[in-house]
């Protein structure tokens, strides 16, 4: 049985040490390690290296107080259950930390081997419940990929990061050319199995950073951090369209086989340099991708 990896944030030798002796005298057959950081900043630089089954936070630490840190961490680490460590007098933070979405709070003068390994043990599958639940309303359900409401939701999220920190990220807007006269032709399960095989594109060739879903229809959209010139953008186009046009193979209403050519139209804008309100940026280039049809061309960067 692997061991259960537990971030602790913690500026407080004491306390350190406390939860890494309580952990070590499990007699559970599941084991723990335990790395501590005593900054947010350390804590979260670590998310390239390795993503922890559980992180317990202390809301007060060098460079962070109160519950502003638990938003931090939130916002780096959104797959991973967050257990809040409170001291004697902070017991209403720790109320405040579930609705801002920790698993449970944890005063640390009650703190026993027995009580810290149930709560962690509670807190995952309670994280891993609520993540099942909401995978079922996010994503689509014929392409398999992210519905409107998580693009939506990601874009908000990526649009607060980008106005915090000063990030700037782009918007792709993918239309299909002629979606209609393919499922006219051929059928719609026809034009049903070509979302579903463009959809497997766009998730199996992307950034590991980008975030995929159907907006609806025949269109898609992209959301591609960390995208800092019209150079990089200009790139990323080019690729995805070579990743998109191509010949396919599919199954027409009648049982024939048939493999037509598929082209799409792309337009993109990137915050700030073509908006800074997020009606702004998909406005702009939902207007570029309309544009870049009309134009017959393969794609159009928001002017």
């Amino acid at each position: 049985m692997h061991s259960v990896v537990v971030y602790l944030l913690e500026d407080d030798p004491d306390d350190v040490y406390l939860v890494k002796e309580l952990l070590n005298k499990t007699t559970f057959a599941r084991k723990y390690q335990v790395k501590d950081f005593n900054t947010v900043e350390a804590l979260n630089k670590t998310i390239h290296i390795m993503v922890p089954d559980i992180i317990l936070v202390d809301l007060n630490v060098t460079d962070s107080f109160g519950l502003d840190t638990l938003v931090q961490v939130r916002q780096c680490y959104k797959k991973t259950p967050i257990i809040v460590l409170t001291g004697s007098d902070e017991n209403e933070f720790g109320e405040k930390a579930i609705h801002l979405g920790a698993q449970d709070y944890l005063p640390k003068s009650d703190l026993t081997t027995n009580f810290l390994c149930r709560s962690i043990r509670y807190a995952k599958e309670r994280f891993s419940l609520i993540e099942s639940l909401s995978n079922q309303v996010s994503i689509d359900q014929l392409t398999l990929i992210n519905n409107r409401r998580s693009l939506d939701e990601r874009l908000n999220s990526l649009f607060d990061e980008g106005q915090r920190y000063n990030r700037s990220f782009a918007i792709l807007f993918i239309d299909l050319n002629k979606f209609k006269e393919i499922n006219d032709n051929y059928g719609h399960s026809a034009g049903d199995q070509l979302l579903k095989l463009l959809a497997a594109r766009l998730k199996m060739f992307n950034r590991a950073s980008d975030f995929v879903a159907r907006y609806g229809g025949d269109e898609f959209v992209i959301l591609a951090p960390e995208i800092d010139s019209i150079q990089e953008l200009d790139a990323l186009l080019k690729l995805k369209y070579k990743t998109l046009a191509d010949h396919y193979c599919l199954q027409s209403l009648n049982g024939d086989i048939v493999e037509i050519d598929v082209t799409v139209s792309i337009g993109a804008a990137v915050f700030p340099l073509h908006g800074d309100t997020i009606e702004g940026l998909m406005e702009k280039a939902d207007a570029a991708m309309y544009k870049a049809k009309q134009n017959n061309q393969p794609y159009c960067i928001a002017k």
